[in-house]
């Protein structure tokens, strides 16, 4: 079943001018308004049921190794780090399920994890050697340099913009409490149906 979605947003400026020529740092698109043909049906390759290639934490970690930041910020990077991956590889990032939760996507298990931090910023103790493979850290940076300079609460007006989370969240009012899950197909049709690289 196609939908047509009307999808807007703005991005990071993440493109600079060169004596004419235009450089883009990231693949990952920075603005779009546009309409978007999603059909999850005809998304080849993403097995829901999927392990995923590595652990949540370990994605957790690579952002955190960047800045200082709060949950929030953590779990929406976290997200865009799966979504694209569905998108643009195929497959399953992480060994975790997204749920649209009240304030965006939500890891579960990330949130366990990092809730008594609140509000305050998570500070990685020690230096951190990734185990993640340089193609998938490629991904990563990209995620990094067109999500990585916002908040965590822009992040998340910004997921609550986006076609996955809205079709998890429908019946639900605002404020209520609703652990759907985000689908993987839809992740991987909306964001494959944005990308400009």
């Amino acid at each position: 079943m196609k939908e047509l979605v009307n999808h807007s947003f703005t991005g990071i400026n993440n493109t600079c001018y060169i004596d004419n020529y235009k450089i883009t740092t990231s693949a990952i698109p920075i603005k779009t308004f546009d309409f978007v043909e999603v059909d999850s049906q005809e998304v080849l390759g993403i097995k829901e049921d999927e392990a995923g290639k590595y652990s949540v934490f370990e994605i957790a970690n690579w952002f955190l190794a960047k800045e200082d930041m709060t949950h929030k910020k953590l779990q929406k990077l976290c997200y865009y780090a799966q979504a694209w991956c569905y998108a643009l590889k195929g497959f399953r990032l992480e060994n975790t399920d997204y749920q649209a939760w009240v304030h965006g996507p939500v890891a579960p298990a990330l949130y366990e994890r990092f809730k008594s931090f609140g509000y305050d910023n998570i500070r990685m103790k020690g230096k951190y050697v990734p185990n993640i493979e340089e193609m998938d850290q490629e991904l990563l940076q990209d995620v990094w340099e067109t999500y990585g300079d916002r908040t965590g609460n822009a992040l998340e007006v910004l997921s609550h913009r986006e076609l996955p989370w809205q079709e998890a969240r429908k019946g639900y009012e605002p404020d209520e409490r609703c652990s759907v899950v985000i689908s993987p197909r839809t992740m991987a049709a909306f964001y494959k149906s944005i990308y400009n690289g």
